[in-house]
């Protein structure tokens, strides 16, 4: 009997824990807000204004590849600040980049400029109490997006609501004063920006002016207000007192006192396009652009007609010659490699270039992207894995070099570019929420191409077929490999039992 009363006393409170995980908090005080449009004379209007008046109905842009330059023209922006910030990102690292933005940030909230913070909720778990510090400052709102109705028991809800919580905001967009923006597909942390000792990740971001920085304003306006965006202080239980405030302000005096001398702000002093700003000799690309995203409401599996994937199915099909698609995660599946196969036969010259088994930070991802290398090959598409470090010996079950790719561009015919957060995977096409810009100049375009194709012998194997087999040929070292370079048994063997479950749809 008493263990009758037991086992109805556990099913009761699971049942109560359950309930929790699914229930949504309550709304009352979500207020709407929408883009501000700066002053005339905001420093970075008066700028913008001549640039944009020379080249009507296009936008400028600068190419972000260098991890330095990238972080860089992140704190100028926001240094830049007189109205706005509209910050959005799918992982936000508390780590020194991270503490050195959102000070910058906060400099500029105590200078009036209104602050909106969008995050993804998935990487937040320990940010909690950081967040509800920022949002008790009167310029700053914060909110998370199809964020863990219960901040402490995450990991049930997500096995709970697996088919809620599965789908995550990918979206990557830095917009100040309604006048700039940074989109593509770095996210906020030391590894995006080359300040980390343990992965460096390859990636590109574009910033631009002028014609389309509007879209993305729109674009972070429809996410802030949408149903799953929501306010910290609706989900967080952490009460912030005065107390709280005054040893926050304290610490992070001496922590940015401290970090005048950190080795990394010294590495910052000597970017080039720090140079450049200064002595204002920024070299803008100009030309047609458009912002494409998916609609926030992909995150309840509603609006499909109108999802990203259509966008970039319409750029790609406008290829005539080539084809340059750059992607740290490539799982084509059946019908993409179809597609892929069809449009070789008929002519266009394919170029892929993906992380190598020992370069990839995502092993499941490898595993579900090897099967489809023979076929693409044995098609004509040239296939192009990234190198690992050498001296990095990667995980057998997770984990990745110390180089990887996390760039993400599409580039057709040396004229077009998609710069953005899209991997060309069934996970970006179908799940998560996705961003970009579409650039026509053909000039640049073609620069990005030879840039990259230069680097190629080496950064990356170039994948041929051998008497029906993979071989991996080391152009720089002149050596051709066997097996997978660099990976090691385990992580093989990992890749190829992985590969045999059905996970496609969610890689």
């Amino acid at each position: 009997m008493a263990r009758d009363k037991l086992y109805v006393m556990l099913v009761s409170v699971l049942f109560f824990l359950l309930s929790a995980c699914s229930s949504a908090p309550d709304l009352l005080d979500k207020k709407a807000s929408y883009r501000l449009i700066p002053a005339d004379d905001s420093p970075l209007a008066t700028y913008v204004s001549p640039l944009i008046e020379d080249h009507p109905d296009k936008a400028g842009v600068i190419p972000l590849i260098d991890g330095l330059d990238a972080f860089i023209a992140r704190l100028a922006l926001i240094t830049s600040a007189n109205t706005s910030i509209d910050l959005q990102y799918y992982i936000y690292r508390n780590d020194d980049t991270g503490k050195l933005l959102i000070w910058h940030i906060i400099d500029a909230a105590e200078r009036g400029v209104r602050v909106r913070i969008l995050l993804d909720d998935l990487t937040t778990k320990e940010l909690d109490k950081g967040l509800m510090m920022l949002a008790n400052h009167p310029n700053i709102d914060v909110r998370l997006f199809n964020p863990s109705y219960s901040r402490t028991l995450r990991g049930l809800e997500f096995i709970t609501g697996f088919s809620r919580m599965n789908r995550r905001m990918h979206n990557k967009s830095l917009t100040v004063d309604n006048s700039a923006s940074i989109v593509g597909g770095r996210n906020i942390g030391n590894e995006y920006f080359s300040n980390n000792d343990d992965v460096d990740f390859g990636d590109f971001d574009l910033m631009f002016i002028g014609d389309s920085v509007d879209e993305v304003s729109l674009q972070f306006d429809r996410y802030w207000n949408a149903d799953v965006s929501l306010p910290i202080e609706a989900l967080s239980t952490y009460v912030i007192v005065d107390k709280d405030l005054a040893q926050a302000i304290d610490s992070i005096e001496l922590e940015r006192e401290a970090f005048e001398s950190n080795q990394y702000v010294g590495r910052l002093k000597l970017s080039l396009l720090l140079k450049q700003i200064q002595e204002n000799t920024l070299e803008w690309y100009w030309g047609k652009a458009e912002v494409v995203y998916d609609p926030p409401e992909k995150a309840q599996r509603k609006s499909e007609e109108s999802w990203l994937l259509s966008d970039l199915s319409r750029f790609l099909s406008g290829a005539s010659r080539e084809v340059l698609i750059v992607s740290p995660y490539f799982v084509p599946t059946r019908e993409g490699t179809k597609s892929l196969v069809a449009a070789a036969k008929a002519g266009l010259d394919i170029k892929v270039i993906t992380n190598s088994l020992a370069a990839t930070d995502v092993l499941a991802v490898h595993a579900g992207y090897q099967g489809y290398r023979l076929p693409l090959l044995e098609a004509g598409i040239k296939l192009y894995e990234v190198k690992a470090d050498p001296l990095y010996k990667p995980s057998a079950w997770s984990g990745s070099s110390r180089s990887s790719l996390h760039a993400k561009t599409f580039i057709l015919d040396r004229e077009s570019i998609f710069v953005g957060s899209f991997n060309f995977d069934p996970r970006s096409a179908m799940i998560n929420t996705e961003m970009g810009i579409m650039f026509h100049n053909a000039i640049f375009a073609d620069a990005i191409v030879t840039g990259v194709e230069m680097g190629l012998p080496e950064a990356a194997y170039t994948l041929a077929v051998e008497d029906g087999e993979l071989v991996w040929i080391d152009e720089a070292e002149g050596l051709i490999v066997y097996a997978e370079p660099g990976a090691g048994f385990w992580r093989k063997f990992m890749a190829d039992l992985i590969a045999l479950f059905p996970f496609e749809s969610q890689l």
